[in-house]
């Protein structure tokens, strides 16, 4: 995603422009991951705990890119208007009832298409809080009312953001079956091979034929519907790759301890990243004295948004324990009662 934003013409003079048209599949990528990591975390877990953690979660990201966002979308359009005048959907600084807006994930319920300044990535965040209500109603529920109250929660939040829930679901999926190949016998490794290579057949994919964006008004028209088939395809190749690496993990499991722990704290800053590059892009190429496709700036939009969101992780998602303290003193300390099905 990073890349895909980074080889626009206003921000890098287009170098990696390759990477631009793989955005929305990125996303794609990130909601089956999504699904399947938080169904993992959820497992064994109560109500409170689950509810602590998601907005732990959320907000150890959200409250300071979205303060430090607004600032950024404050002074860049003041050091190179040019550069926020072709930034998607920017129209300034959001104001206060955006920022309560995009705090509370309300920016694309229905036809709804709202952002917090440049900050055109934070649409699937909106996605993803209602994916973690839905589940999380869906998990602690009792039947049917589960059923019924995490469709309520989809209803609620508009056909955008439900019609890629079955996305996050393909993760969820994937996690239950992983749960039964560990407890049991793994599929044979040729399979897991088979699978592990399924997003091969992405690079057949032609991501710039797209007609409509998630993080547009809504509309059922032929082309949208179409890229909706496609955003399942994409899902389904991801969970096909996933299952393939359970399937092999146990000849993996030596590589895979040697790279564990960097790759644990690189994965540490990801949703900082995710969160916080556009608005950093913009204003780094607004600010530089040079020309999108000078070699310094390119140096300084490729380099700095990575080291700059490293620096805030470690107050951020690298410190979850403390938001999670902080956040179970905001909730309720005894179980809540629809927990033993008192509705």
């Amino acid at each position: 995603m990073f890349l895909a934003h980074y080889g626009t013409q206003r921000i890098s003079g287009g170098l990696f422009h390759q990477a631009t048209a793989w955005g929305e599949t990125a996303v794609d990528v990130f909601f089956v991951v999504s699904g399947f990591v938080i169904a993992h975390a959820a497992a064994g877990r109560g109500p409170l705990d689950y509810a602590t953690a998601r907005l732990a979660r959320l907000y150890s990201v959200v409250l300071p890119c979205l303060a430090l966002g607004w600032a950024l979308d404050a002074a860049g359009p003041l050091l190179g208007p040019a550069t926020y005048a072709a930034a998607p959907g920017f129209t300034g600084a959001a104001g206060l009832l955006q920022l309560a807006s995009s705090l509370l994930f309300l920016d694309h319920l229905w036809l709804r298409a709202a952002q917090p300044g440049s900050n055109l990535p934070f649409w699937s965040l909106c996605f993803e809080a209602w994916y973690y209500l839905a589940f999380g109603l869906l998990l602690f529920l009792r039947r049917p009312w589960n059923l019924l109250a995490a469709a309520a929660a989809l209803a609620l939040a508009g056909p955008k953001i439900a019609l890629l829930a079955p996305l996050w679901g393909l993760g969820v999926a994937c996690r239950h079956i992983c749960a039964r190949w560990a407890r049991a016998s793994p599929p044979h490794p040729v399979l897991g091979v088979v699978l592990l290579a399924a997003p091969l057949l992405l690079l057949a994919w032609d991501p710039t034929a797209r007609a409509c964006f998630p993080f547009a008004p809504f509309a059922g028209t032929p082309g949208c519907l179409r890229d909706l088939g496609n955003d399942y395809l994409v899902g389904l190749v991801v969970a096909l790759h996933l299952l393939g690496v359970q399937a092999i993990a146990p000849r993996l499991w030596p590589l895979l301890r040697r790279v564990a722990r960097p790759l644990a704290w690189l994965a540490g800053a990801s949703f900082s990243l995710y969160l916080l590059h556009y608005p950093l892009l913009h204003f780094l190429a607004a600010a530089s004295p040079w020309p999108p496709a000078h070699p310094a700036t390119r140096a300084l939009a490729l380099a700095l948004p990575p080291l700059l969101v490293l620096a805030l992780a470690a107050a951020t998602e690298r410190r979850r324990d403390a938001w999670r303290r902080a956040v179970g003193t905001l909730l309720p300390s005894r179980r809540p009662r629809w927990k033993t099905g008192e509705l």
